[in-house]
């Protein structure tokens, strides 16, 4: 879709070149055409806004849509003047004035993602100090082992973790749709942001799903233009409370050491972590290999939201990947373990991994 509208775009950029092009007489046009070297310049003016408009929205730069609005008043007032020969050019002018609103739509929703994130940064400055083998001695010893294999013992302490995503998700009974996602955790105050685009029955669709330690909410929107999904509630809170100990376990685990985290010994290769903040509690297990990689994370403590009841959720992950210093999993799988069956809702795979990244980031 970006790609056929970028093509619109190219092709109504040329047709406002033609128009330039008859008014310097370069060329021949329709004898009824007739554009004076005054309305020339606008016809150039149009055809290079709409350059600039192509290499923005190519780069994903909300800029365009703030020059997409001068150039659309612009081009209508051209074909206005030049109504016989141009008229078709106001469908075009059509489509491209939608795709403006929705993304200024988009732009607006997206926008309240970066803001939650930037003051969630601000709120958790970054600490100097390293993690040292005093800091992790009195986890589990498996757990010491993922966090010396995965290399954040000598590295500075997490504050903050960026994570971006491509993946696949379901609902049961239903097919795969592709998404690309982007989420902030947070660690000294716990929260966790994540935005997901995707193509959802055809239609472009985002969603928020915001946890600041003390609230959770989810809103999904096609075309950023109206909720089909609007959800807060205790079980969800819950839930993005299990959710975002699974973020932490997976891909920050340094900052276990953490107060909010708490510890007991099971089996040779399996830890119990409980998560406890603002008053409640969560649970998972963790399994990890002898080589010190994580290979599964169970937790009987999130909902299925659809169904409002819990179930127990595993996310074995694989395909342990260098992301600059540390190594982590690069693909996981989100598991419902219904009682009649098991059901795979996700596939995740990891594109970047950043920590304690500052506000500009």
């Amino acid at each position: 879709m970006r790609i056929l509208f970028a093509i619109l775009l190219l092709l109504h950029l040329l047709i406002h070149l033609l128009g330039f092009a008859i008014s310097k007489e370069w060329i021949t046009g329709p004898e009824s055409l007739n554009i004076s070297s005054e309305q020339g310049i606008l016809w150039l003016i149009v055809s290079t806004l709409l350059l600039i408009i192509i290499f923005l929205f190519i780069l994903r730069k909300p800029a365009w849509i703030i020059l997409g609005i001068p150039m659309l008043i612009t081009s209508q007032v051209l074909i206005i003047l030049n109504w016989n020969e141009a008229a078709t050019g106001s469908i075009v002018n059509f489509v491209i004035f939608l795709v403006v609103i929705f993304s200024i739509f988009s732009w607006n929703f997206e926008n309240s993602f970066k803001k939650d994130k930037i003051a969630a940064i601000r709120e958790n400055p970054g600490k100097q100090r390293l993690i040292s083998r005093k800091d992790i001695e009195h986890l589990p010893g498996i757990v010491q082992k993922y966090l010396h294999y995965s290399g954040f013992v000598g590295r500075p302490r997490i504050e903050n973790v960026q994570i971006r995503f491509k993946g696949e998700m379901r609902e049961k009974g239903k097919s795969w749709f592709n998404f690309r996602a982007e989420q902030l955790n947070t660690v000294r105050k716990p929260a966790r942001y994540f935005f997901m685009k995707a193509i959802f029955k055809g239609i472009p669709t985002k969603g928020y799903h915001r946890y600041d330690g003390h609230t959770a909410s989810m809103n999904i929107k096609p075309f950023s233009l109206f909720s089909i999904v609007k959800i807060q509630t205790e079980e969800l809170l819950v839930s993005d409370m299990v959710t975002y100990l699974n973020d932490i376990c997976l891909f920050a685990p340094g900052a276990l050491i953490e107060d909010h985290f708490t510890w007991q010994e099971m089996g040779e290769n399996t830890a119990r972590v409980i998560f406890t903040y603002n008053t409640r509690s969560v649970s998972a297990v963790l399994e990890i290999d002898d080589s010190g990689q994580l290979i599964n994370f169970f937790s009987n403590d999130r909902y299925d939201i659809n169904k409002n009841q819990k179930f127990m959720f595993s996310t074995p992950v694989a395909e342990y990947t260098n992301f600059g210093d540390y190594k982590l999993a690069g693909y996981g799988e989100a598991i419902w373990h219904y009682f009649e069956e098991d059901f795979m809702y996700g596939k995740f795979y990891v594109k970047k991994v950043k920590f304690n990244i500052s506000a500009q980031d």
